[in-house]
């Protein structure tokens, strides 16, 4: 490879963060279906023909915006080979992990809640749905399910300034993670026998 084509890259590379970093900012401030590809440039520093070099609608954005924080779920979330604590306690670390994302990413949740088709659930939302599979006592058929309620319950938490009412919005979160779960697993053993 060229030099040139070496430092052309790197800079692509640049360019495409500084693109997302804008996003996420904007994303954060006036949610999902607020932000335009015109004041995403404005916002980044590029000209908006610079901005379709690098994603040609804001669908391409968003998608990376969710591949981007997804990278950061996993490690948070997936128990590493650990020897499995119960249910309560890993369902309660996770929801722990994804708050503490949360606030340090603002726009996870909005993400989260409203960057996703219609047809699928969005990649933090399938991120979510695996590691909660990996729990025992979730089933699979509540994967969907029950990262919502997890998604759902982190905004309400985080809604609350006193810290003992978000452990409890938390605590409930959880609870109701647990009772959804087997509630699937339940009818699906049924529908299985």
């Amino acid at each position: 490879m060229t030099r040139t084509g070496g430092s052309r890259r790197q800079r692509g590379l640049r360019r495409t963060e500084q693109i997302l970093e804008a996003a996420e900012e904007l994303v954060a401030a006036v949610g999902v279906a607020a932000v335009g590809m015109n004041a995403l440039a404005r916002h980044a520093g590029v000209s908006p023909g610079t901005l379709y070099q690098y994603f040609p609608h804001k669908r391409a954005v968003v998608d990376a915006l969710l591949r981007r924080l997804a990278a950061d779920l996993p490690a948070r979330t997936v128990r590493d080979g650990r020897t499995d604590p119960a249910p309560e306690a890993a369902v309660a670390e996770m929801l722990e992990e994804v708050a503490a994302l949360a606030e340090r990413r603002p726009a996870l949740l909005s993400l989260l809640r409203g960057a996703e088709p219609r047809d699928e659930p969005n990649v933090l939302l399938r991120t979510l749905s695996t590691s909660l599979t990996g729990i025992p006592g979730c089933a699979d058929e509540a994967d969907e399910f029950t990262a919502r309620i997890l998604v759902q319950g982190v905004t309400v938490a985080l809604r609350c300034a006193d810290p003992d009412a978000r452990a409890r919005v938390l605590a409930r979160t959880r609870e109701a993670i647990l009772a959804g779960a087997v509630v699937l697993d339940g009818r699906r053993r049924r529908a299985t026998a």
